[in-house]
């Protein structure tokens, strides 16, 4: 069944996200749009309170990040490196849903 929130993950990181290349592990590297967080970033949570955000975070549509985790790598545009923890997820079974991942500083 169609929802009016269908590719909204699309419309997110194509508008906000910034290149950032992933390479899953035994995986080539691939280029993807996705929205980096860094640690102690201000967010607003969905009840729409400010919190500080304790671990780096990449979140992007949940079909381009398929097998990042656990222990793929992230590379950011000013040459930071990132290993990948593990989702977030919210329990969204949807392809094109938003996940976030947690990450570390490989």
């Amino acid at each position: 069944m169609a929802s009016v929130f269908d590719g909204m993950g699309a419309l997110l990181t194509g508008a906000l996200g910034a290149p950032v290349t992933i390479a899953p592990s035994g995986e080539a590297p691939r280029r993807i749009r996705a929205l980096f967080r860094d640690a102690d970033t201000a967010i607003l949570t969905e009840g729409g309170a400010e919190v500080l955000n304790a671990v780096p975070t990449l979140q992007a549509r949940r079909d381009q990040l398929s097998g990042l985790c656990p222990g793929g790598l992230v590379d950011l545009a000013d040459g930071r490196r990132f290993r990948a923890l593990a989702p977030m997820d919210g329990g969204n079974p949807d392809p094109g849903g938003m996940v976030t991942i947690q990450l570390e500083e490989a």
